[in-house]
Order: C-alpha cells, then sequence, then structure tokens
C-alpha cells in the first residue's frame, strides 16, 4: 500500500538533490569567478564530489522509475553526503542542511527510515564540522586569541590568516564542535523527534486511509452487483412477448442512486390476461431495493393466484404489514388487462395518476380512486375500477421522479409538460413515447442532479388478433 507512497516521496527527494546540484555548481562558479570568497583548492574537491554524486543519483532514479525498494535510503544517505560536504565548505552558515534529510525522511512515513536518517546525519555532520573548522569559512566568533594579536588578511582560506595569528586546529575544531555543531545538533535532535512522530501518524493515516479506499471498493463492488441484481428483477428484455400482436409493453428504470426503490412488472397471468404494476418504495438506496423485491415477490404471488386488483393490493398490504418494523411503505398502481375484451380492472395504493390515450385522442390524466399506501396501516381493504381499452389506446405509468424532476433553479418538471411530451408522440411506439418523454425531462433538468428514481412504462392495446 505504501508503494505509491514511496513513488511521490522518492520523486521529491530526487528533485531536492537535483536544486542542490545546481547550487553546487553555483558555488563552484561564484568561487572559480572569485566572487565567493573560498579557497579553490579547498572547496574544489568536495564539492566535484557531491555533485558527482547528484548527477549518479539522478541516473539512478530515472533507471529504475523511482520504484526501487532500496532507492530511499541511497536517496536519504546521498542527500546527506552531499549536504555535509556543503557544510564542510560553509560551516557556520549552513545549519539548515543538517536538519533537511530527516525532515525529507519522514515523507516515507516510516520511523526506521527516519532514525537511520538521524543516525547518519550525525555522524556525517560531526565529521563536516570537524574538516569545516580547518578547511571551511569558519565562524570568527568561535575564535578566542590574546589581546594585542594582529590578523592580516592575505586573501585564500580564512584559517590561514587564524593560524598565522597563533591560533591552533585543536582550538579551532573544539570550539567549532562546542558552539557550532553542538547547538545545530541539538535542534536537530529535536527535528527528528518531531520527524519520527510525524511519519508514524503519517503511517497511521496511509493505513487507514487504505483501509477506507479497501472498504469503499468493497461497497462500490456490492452495490453495482446489486445494480445488475435490481436490474433483473424487472422484464428488461424487449420484445417482451414477440409472440403476441394484441398489445406491447416498454419499460425503463433509472435509479437515482446505485441501486433505488422503484419498480415495474408485467406478466401474463394466464393467455388472456396481462397484468401490470408500477410501484415505488418510501426512501433510497439499498433499504428501499431489499423492500422493492420483497413487495414486488409478494404483489407477482398474490396476482398469478387469480385474485382480483383489489384483494391482490389488500393481501399484500397485510403481509408486509406483518413484518414491517422499519415502517417502511410503496405505492402501488396495479391493473390486469382482458386482451381479448381490452377490459382493464385497476387499483391504486397511493400511487400517481395513470395517463390514458384513448383510440385516435389524446393522452389525459386518470384521476382514480387512491387507497391508502401499502404497508402503511394494517387492515386496509382496497377498491378497484374498470375502463375499457379501444385498439390503439396507450397506457402511461410513472413514478414522481417524473413530473417531480427538477432543474438547477429547483422549478419542477411537472404533470403539464408531461403531458405535452406524451402527446407530442401520442401516435409513436411504446418505445419512442418513454424515450421522448425522458429527453424531455433531461432538457429541462439539464445539468442538475437527479434526486429521485425514474421510472416509467408504457402498454398499446392493439385489439385482439383477427381470426
Amino acid at each position: 500500500m505504501f508503494v505509491e507512497t514511496e513513488v511521490q516521496a522518492n520523486k521529491l527527494a530526487a528533485l531536492i538533490l537535483f536544486c542542490s546540484g545546481i547550487i553546487i555548481a553555483l558555488i563552484l562558479v561564484l568561487t572559480a569567478f572569485g566572487l565567493f570568497l573560498l579557497p579553490m583548492e579547498s572547496v574544489f574537491s568536495p564539492l566535484i564530489q557531491a555533485l558527482a554524486e547528484v548527477v549518479i543519483l539522478i541516473v539512478v532514479c530515472r533507471a529504475v522509475k523511482y520504484r526501487a525498494w532500496w532507492l530511499k535510503h541511497l536517496l536519504m544517505l546521498a542527500i546527506i553526503l552531499v549536504y555535509a560536504r556543503l557544510d564542510c565548505v560553509v560551516t557556520h552558515k549552513a545549519a539548515i542542511l543538517m536538519v533537511l534529510p530527516v525532515v525529507l525522511s519522514s515523507r516515507y512515513f516510516s520511523r526506521r527510515l527516519t532514525v537511520f536518517t538521524s543516525l547518519v546525519s550525525t555522524v556525517a555532520f560531526a565529521a563536516s564540522a570537524v574538516y569545516g573548522a580547518t578547511h571551511g569559512m569558519i565562524n570568527l566568533n568561535i575564535v578566542t586569541m590574546d589581546a594585542g594579536i594582529t590578523m592580516t588578511t592575505t586573501g585564500g582560506f580564512l584559517g590561514d590568516t587564524v593560524k598565522n595569528a597563533g591560533v591552533s586546529d585543536a582550538m579551532l575544531i573544539k570550539n567549532t564542535m562546542l558552539f557550532d555543531y553542538l547547538p545545530r545538533w541539538l535542534m536537530f535532535s529535536i527535528a527528528t523527534i518531531v520527524s519520527c512522530n510525524i511519519a508514524r501518524r503519517g503511517r497511521d493515516m496511509v493505513v487507514t486511509q487504505h483501509d477506507k479506499d479497501v472498504e469503499t471498493a468493497r461497497i462500490s463492488t456490492e452495490l453495482n452487483l446489486a445494480t445488475r441484481i435490481q436490474a433483473d428483477m424487472v422484464p428488461n428484455i424487449y420484445p417482451a412477448f414477440p409472440d403476441r400482436r394484441e398489445f406491447d409493453v416498454y419499460a425503463t428504470m433509472d435509479p437515482a442512486k446505485e441501486v433505488g426503490g422503484d419498480f415495474y412488472d408485467f406478466f401474463l397471468i394466464d393467455d388472456d390476461h396481462l397484468c401490470l404494476v408500477m410501484a415505488d418504495v418510501s426512501g433510497k438506496g439499498v433499504p428501499a431495493a431489499l423492500f422493492m423485491m420483497a413487495s414486488k415477490i409478494i404483489l407477482a404471488n398474490n396476482a398469478m393466484i387469480g385474485k382480483s386488483p383489489a384483494q391482490i393490493l389488500t393481501d399484500t398490504n397485510a403481509a408486509i404489514c406483518s413484518h414491517n418494523r422499519e415502517e417502511m411503505f410503496v405505492t402501488v398502481w396495479l391493473g390486469i388487462l382482458e386482451i381479448s375484451t381490452g377490459k382493464l380492472v385497476a387499483a391504486n395504493a397511493g400511487h400517481e395518476y395513470p395517463v390514458v390515450k384513448h383510440g385516435d385522442g389524446s393522452f389525459e390524466v386518470l384521476r382514480d380512486k387512491h387507497g391508502f399506501v401499502i404497508g402503511g396501516m394494517a387492515g386496509m381493504k382496497y377498491k378497484e375500477y374498470e375502463l375499457t381499452l379501444e385498439p390503439g389506446s396507450k397506457l402511461f405509468l410513472y413514478t414522481d421522479g417524473v413530473p417531480e424532476a427538477t432543474d438547477a433553479e429547483s422549478n419542477m418538471f411537472g404533470a403539464d409538460r408531461m403531458l405535452d411530451a406524451l402527446n407530442e408522440k401520442k401516435d409513436g411506439t411504446t418505445v419512442e413515447i418513454l424515450k421522448h418523454v425522458r429527453a424531455s425531462v433531461d432538457g429541462f433538468v439539464k445539468d442538475a442532479e437527479q434526486f429521485d428514481d425514474l421510472t416509467m412504462l408504457c402498454m398499446e392495446y392493439r385489439g385482439p388478433e383477427k381470426a
């Protein structure tokens, strides 16, 4: 799980190393032209070595594409050695160089690497302080001399002037370690403690985020599977009844989330009776989908026994209310079409009004009798009604996601726009009608988020086949 984290940290370390190489090259150029008061014979060797290390490490990083497991140790070691050489040259002006490697190591979220970097830095910068005390740009504030001694600057290493005044190497090393290195090391120790803590907390965060990502991926996989299962629970192969010329039926379902509570159903009870169902479960998501599946099965089982629409809803309500501790409910419109005569017997349990087109007429809302929602109250009785469909008649069923589709300004699509869209395609096939209504809804809401499931069904009655 830390591979990508290490790759990013390696790239950052390589970038810092590259920038350090540019600084070293700049120091060499300025020294060569006398713009940087350092003795060329003292700085040339360590800085050239450091510059060579930078070039080699950059080549290695590119060669392994920043992905080798050992690269982080090599990078930290290289940065320490490069900065230690810089510290040799500008001993009292590069205090931050000791801290940078250990701070950078915390980016790998590994306390072991941070401790490794800390130990190597302690040794490397102690050595650089000793070397820099006699070969680098030392701090004159740490030099003690007897009163009356005069120093004459002859150019080159400042230490030459100090030595000519009678200051020994031992005293320079001692004072450099005591007054330069020790304060730096104390600051470095604090940085090490903080970096170790950052590395530990960072690692915990990466592990936590990884666990969340795994859990999110698992949930996403399960939701995708639930979506496919739910899609398979409703009829989805068209034409639905290719051998029946008396009617045509087509339906679509678009959940607002991965899974939803809307559902439709249509099936032949026998050769002369077609059952049509449109329903909308309260709520959304997985709970609504589970309740939807249970409701669909109960409705279908009651219908296949041969009960009337009113009795189907009554018995379904009794079954759901007996095991409904979550107090969920579902609105249902259910109709049974007698194919040979066109007689449609239907019952409505709190669902949207159906829309009917008779013969050559237009689509009109049928304000049928509403009963209470299924699952809302035990002991409910439902009433049914009849209407006769002529050849060419069409029935449009839908859930509230259609008229309540909302645009970015919170305006609803509404029943009037829905009727207009239906009548614009009233002579089209069932497929053409539903596609046109959906296109009208999409054109209205545009880029606004879909907040509710959107389900539609259209049935065309063509009449009995002629002998």
